[in-house]
């Protein structure tokens, strides 16, 4: 079980908004078909809405090698954070498309991004005032196996 939970190893070194880290974990986790992937990392920036801005992390993953009647990919968001925050999230293969007959067998290549733009209003439509900045950056990686 522990190793389960440490299964999503994520690599660091991240700046006040998020550099990050091209390396791979030595040891990549292995997971069965219908496992959740847990992803934690800590937060160096604050998310959430402020003001006209949103900032947030997600967690994403692939594989390299695509199957058809599996699950190929799948992202997550992470509850809002303060900076220094630990932060926990799960892939989950039975949330989308797919999801009844789990992961593909593979190997799977993830990252967590950082994202800061406009945040839409809750309800109507959109509109990003012109030239409102809006950055996205890599900010960890992790990968892992699924048998």
């Amino acid at each position: 079980m522990r190793a389960l939970l440490l299964s999503a190893v994520v690599l660091l070194e991240l700046c006040a908004c998020g550099g990050g880290s091209r390396q791979e974990p030595a040891s990549v986790p292995h997971h069965g078909v219908h496992e959740r992937i847990p992803v934690t990392f800590t937060a160096r920036a604050p998310t959430g809405v402020r003001g006209r801005t949103i900032r947030h992390y997600t967690a994403a993953a692939h594989t390299s090698q695509p199957a058809a009647g599996c699950v190929n990919r799948r992202d997550g968001r992470f509850p809002d954070s303060s900076a220094g925050e630990r932060l926990k999230a799960a892939l989950d293969p039975l949330r989308g498309e797919g999801g009844p007959e789990g992961w593909c067998r593979g190997r799977y290549r993830g990252t967590i991004t950082y994202f800061e733009g406009f945040a839409c209003p809750a309800r109507g439509t959109c509109h990003v005032p012109p030239g409102f900045p809006t950055r996205t950056k890599v900010v960890g990686r992790f990968a892992f196996v699924v048998d």
